[in-house]
């Protein structure tokens, strides 16, 4: 009787809470700001609750729970600190105690490390604000979850159309319901928060370069920086050269490939020689221990690969391999995995896109590329790749990683191109705007 009584609760509020935010869009959608129409935005936010909702179904019978049940369970421990002391709850694992290193040395190391450790702690202390309102279910918190990560896709989709506005129903369609992106950022881990983050960090820096400076839009980036940085501190790296692209850009207003490619080698010498400062700072050093790391876990997607040792000639040997796996893989014939095939078809999807710009480019196509807003988006997903080429051996987790950064080459080739005319017809498709 109570399992019977917890379920119609649970059904109940998973209605009430979707209702809740569908109306939030609503009240949205009327405001002559808002790029997505009601009905645009309601289908967009239900796909991914909808996806959300498979993957924690999927992962739960399929693979016996994998991460997002365990951080669920870890979410329901902290909701129960949470009613029984708050104070505790909010102090926590959120102070660098019980460490016997200096925790100022250890920003990059994968083990021993209060910000390696907050990753998690933070993840856990939001599902338990989320268990607080859902009664503890796990699918009621797929819809707090994407209520966020949503956020990051609007965001992503206001920037292209913005500066595209012609394609408005193409960038909704990649933006909403490209098939990998879609379902690895809905279900509850780190990736769709961290992909929201980096959206968010994208369109403040957006607004501060190309639309209006101001002391509002700085606290906000530097504020998402931050918080991405201490969600994973290697994925907020590469918005260094992003930033520095764009300072040099805005003074001259020419030039972009020429400034990104500068920094980029620049950034790359800089890497390398982080060595002879201080083995605490060793970046090279500590991507190779991050990769041992992953060597260390246990999967049936091994991917062999040469380890690292923290020199330039080891990087250079690895190139390949790396670029392979993040590239290239999963091949077609390891398409048959249901978690592989999403990958398998952004991969395609990829390489068409990339034949049909020699093919029909836009009268534009260089003006466009030699762009900051283009050059900054590809220069994220070419450093997030190559930092999981090299330090991830196994095909599962590269397909998850890399499922946040391939919409960002897709959607940049995209607009080198000319878009095939049905996709601009009311009567084929959801136009995106009102």
């Amino acid at each position: 009787m109570n399992n019977l009584f917890n379920m119609l609760l649970s059904s109940l509020l998973f209605v009430v809470y979707t209702a809740v935010f569908l109306f939030i869009l609503y009240r949205l959608s009327l405001k002559k700001t808002f790029d997505l129409s009601f009905k645009s935005a309601s289908l967009a936010f239900i796909a991914k609750v909808v996806a959300g909702c498979v993957y924690g179904y999927f992962f739960l019978h399929y693979y016996g729970g994998d991460d997002t049940w365990k951080y669920h369970n870890e979410g329901l421990k902290e909701l129960a600190l949470l009613k029984t002391n708050p104070l505790q709850f909010l102090s926590n694992g959120l102070l660098p105690e019980g460490y016997d290193t200096n925790q100022l040395s250890t920003i990059f190391d994968s083990t021993h490390s209060f910000v390696k450790d907050l990753e998690l702690t933070l993840l856990f202390k939001l599902l338990a604000v989320f268990d607080f309102f859902s009664g503890g279910n796990y699918y009621v918190n797929v819809i707090f979850y994407n209520m966020i990560v949503f956020s990051g896709s609007y965001v992503l989709y206001k920037m292209f159309c913005t500066k595209y506005p012609e394609k408005k129903t193409l960038w909704m369609l990649v933006v909403f319901y490209l098939p990998a992106t879609l379902f690895w950022t809905s279900g509850i881990r780190k990736d769709g928060l961290c992909f929201a983050i980096i959206c968010g960090l994208l369109y403040q820096l957006f607004v501060l370069f190309e639309k209006e400076a101001s002391v509002k839009r700085i606290i906000l980036a530097v504020l998402l920086f931050v918080l991405l940085f201490l969600f994973r501190n290697y994925l907020a790296l590469p918005f260094i050269p992003v930033v520095i692209g764009y300072f040099f850009y805005r003074r001259k207003k020419k030039y972009a490939i020429a400034v990104f490619s500068c920094i980029l080698i620049v950034g790359t010498c800089l890497f390398f020689l982080s060595s002879v400062v201080s083995s605490h700072y060793n970046l090279p050093l500590k991507m190779a221990e991050r990769q041992q790391a992953f060597l260390e876990l246990k999967g049936g997607s091994y991917l062999p690969i040469d380890t690292l040792q923290g020199n330039l000639i080891s990087y250079y040997k690895i190139l390949p391999a790396a670029l392979n796996h993040v590239f290239v893989r999963p091949y077609m014939r390891e398409a048959g995995n249901l978690l592989y095939l999403f990958s398998f078809l952004n991969s395609i999807l990829f390489f068409v896109i990339m034949m049909r710009i020699f093919i029909k480019p836009e009268k534009d196509c260089l003006k466009i590329f030699n762009t900051p807003f283009i050059l900054s988006l590809l220069t994220i997903a070419l450093l997030n790749y190559i930092i999981i080429g090299y330090t991830v051996p196994f095909l599962g987790a590269i397909v998850r990683y890399k499922a946040s950064f391939e919409i960002f080459f897709i959607l940049s080739f995209l607009a080198l191109q000319q878009a095939p005319l049905f996709l601009f017809k009311k009567r084929n498709l959801i136009i995106a705007q009102h």
